[in-house]
């Protein structure tokens, strides 16, 4: 069961309100006035598992970003735009649900809990986040770890922590070896830090590229849950059982109690322990001898940058996917017409159809499929029993994905279910205009995030329109869908590189109505003037039904026309092989999908 669907189901006993008075009883208890609670791992990943959602156990908050204050009389949650709605009809009157960056934890404490004492659990905050929690209240709040965490005290019967074994990925995919990407990080560690002897992994994500290895720890991203020390003589040494680790190549590897990661690290001394404060747990700051050297793990940055063997598998896997995504969407629009198709269905026809491809792994996030006004809610998540069928005369948003072997694959297309309103098309029209805008930029070397997000709304901008989400995010190779360091969005200071392979996923929401977005990935090229730009990986069609030509102009209409001349001509020959009875219907919807505009 995965963690969204497990959440629903405790909420669903209509226990929340007990569970509340139980943690305050527990926080009263531990001699503290209050204990932070966020929506979070030791590892800081996205995806956890079922046995580190707390914050979805006493809140019944679902979504994949946020933190809660639980104090004697209040109890308040915080997350982004993408959940304001989400937060609302997720939780019980109990909880206020504040919006960030608007509202903020570090306020909301300086404002209510001033001179307090607020407990947290230091092997779910990572340092990074705690120093600018603490330099944001200034000492008016005392915030102080844990011995234990107080949400486990009163879950007496959570689910099992994951323990997969490491499978091996193939050169022909990763294009790097194991020494060379070790190698790699030495060379990067060394040249701005040479008294490092020592670096902490504290991403799972991290050590899998590093190791080049994958897992089945999480529903949707491939990684085994493990930390490890990389030491400058290339020695990784894994914190974890090595029978887990029995199927890879054990050159080069060693192995600690993962109960003990101090031990692994009392060797070193003062400034020879390199952490990344972005994911470093900390608990484990606090095992270092001295004061640890504060940076960014040079993994990060390497494992961004696609090889060139990476960016053919990617290129592989979406041609995979597109099969999928067309037999698909004509399956829906010939069922809608005929039968109520319900949201939930839609996800298991989208794991029907990924499946028969032997390359497809998993999904690569939980399918977000939102018919109607649950369309505006970014992140909305169908669950069996409290789905809604499609509404017809409306819009279908569906954001799905799959791990392939080699690349990770994330699209979005929102889809007309019988006949759409005037406005429907007027939006989905400028959010086309959007993602165009990104899909055909040139920019130079040095470009950051927020300067391609803001070229990217310009077209909503003069509409009248924007999005609440960021433009787009980095994607893994059968990794993380959602990778650092760069993204487009308002606050990406990062510069956009070539080799990375980001969305571009512009939208719009209108609350109660409907929801629009349009989702490629796209591999970021150098061309031979040095000027970097998009190139589409996504060869799926865009809804020609919702889109008013005369709003286009003469380039938009020409991308468009171009970028679906080029999904018939990749997509349509790998139809013709007829695996399925319906791949001849399935050939003739995408070639009418794909005509140019009237």
């Amino acid at each position: 069961m995965t963690g969204q669907r497990w959440c629903s189901a405790i909420k669903g006993r209509g226990q929340m309100t007990d569970r509340l008075a139980a943690l305050r009883a527990e926080i009263k208890a531990m001699g503290v006035d209050g204990v932070i609670i966020p929506r979070g791992d030791a590892f800081s990943g996205e995806e956890v598992p079922a046995a580190d959602e707390r914050l979805a156990f006493i809140s019944g908050f679902t979504g994949s970003a946020g933190i809660a204050i639980v104090m004697a009389d209040q109890a308040v949650l915080f997350s982004d735009g993408r959940y304001t709605i989400q937060m609302e009809t997720e939780t019980g009157p109990e909880w206020q649900c504040l919006t960030q960056p608007e509202a903020s934890l570090s306020d909301w404490l300086l404002n209510h809990a001033a001179g307090k004492v607020i407990g947290f659990d230091a092997w779910l905050i990572p340092v990074g986040q705690r120093e600018r929690l603490e330099k944001a209240v200034d000492g008016q709040v005392s915030l102080t770890p844990l011995d234990a965490n107080p949400v486990d005290r009163i879950w007496p019967d959570k689910p099992p922590r994951p323990l997969s074994r490491a499978i091996p990925y193939s050169i022909e995919y990763a294009g790097m070896t194991r020494n060379e990407k070790i190698t790699a990080c030495i060379d990067r560690i060394q040249a701005s830090h040479p008294d490092v002897r020592a670096m902490m992994i504290s991403d799972p994500a991290g050590l899998a590229w590093l190791l080049n290895a994958r897992g089945r720890d999480l529903n949707h991203t491939p990684v085994v849950l493990a930390f490890a020390v990389l030491s400058r003589d290339g020695t990784v040494t894994i914190l974890a059982d090595p029978e887990r680790f029995a199927d890879i190549d054990a050159s080069g590897l060693a192995f600690a109690d993962p109960a003990e990661p101090g031990a692994c690290l009392s060797q070193y001394g003062e400034g020879e322990v390199m952490i990344d404060p972005s994911t470093c747990p900390t608990a484990i700051e606090g095992m270092v001898k001295g004061s640890a050297i504060h940076a960014e793990s040079p993994i990060t940055a390497l494992k961004a940058i696609k090889t060139g063997a990476e960016l053919k598998a990617f290129d592989h896997a979406h041609r995979i996917d597109a099969v999928a995504m067309v037999r698909f969407l004509h399956w829906l629009d010939k069922t809608l017409p005929e039968r109520p198709v319900r949201e939930v269905e839609v996800d298991q026809k989208l794991i029907e159809f990924r499946s028969l491809s032997d390359e497809f792994i998993s999904p690569s996030f939980a399918t977000i499929c939102g018919g109607g006004g649950n369309g505006a809610i970014v992140h909305y998540r169908a669950v069996e029993g409290k789905d809604q069928p499609i509404p017809m005369d409306s819009l279908c948003l569906i954001d799905s994905g799959g791990q392939y072997l080699g690349a990770t694959t994330d699209i979005t297309r929102t889809i007309a279910a019988g006949t759409p309103s005037a406005e429907m098309i007027h939006a989905f029209t400028h959010v086309l205009k959007a993602h165009i805008a990104l899909a055909r930029c040139r920019f130079p070397e040095g470009t950051n995030g927020i300067q391609l997000d803001a070229i990217t709304r310009a077209p909503l901008w003069q509409a009248g329109l924007d999005f609440a989400h960021g433009t787009g995010h980095g994607v893994g190779c059968s990794l993380s869908v959602h990778e650092g360091p760069a993204s487009i969005s308002k606050r990406s200071t990062r510069a956009i590189e070539a080799g990375m392979v980001l969305s571009n996923e512009p939208g719009f929401y209108q609350p109660g109505g409907f929801g629009i977005r349009i989702e490629n990935l796209i591999a970021i090229q150098r061309d031979d003037s040095g000027m970097l730009y998009a190139e589409n990986l996504t060869f799926v069609p865009i809804d020609r039904r919702l889109i008013r030509a005369d709003l286009l102009d003469g380039d938009e209409r020409s991308w468009l026309d171009a970028y679906h001349r080029r999904v018939r001509d990749e997509i349509a020959p790998l139809l013709k092989a007829r695996v399925l009875s319906d791949d001849d219907a399935a050939l003739s919807w995408l070639i009418e999908a794909t005509e140019p505009l009237a």
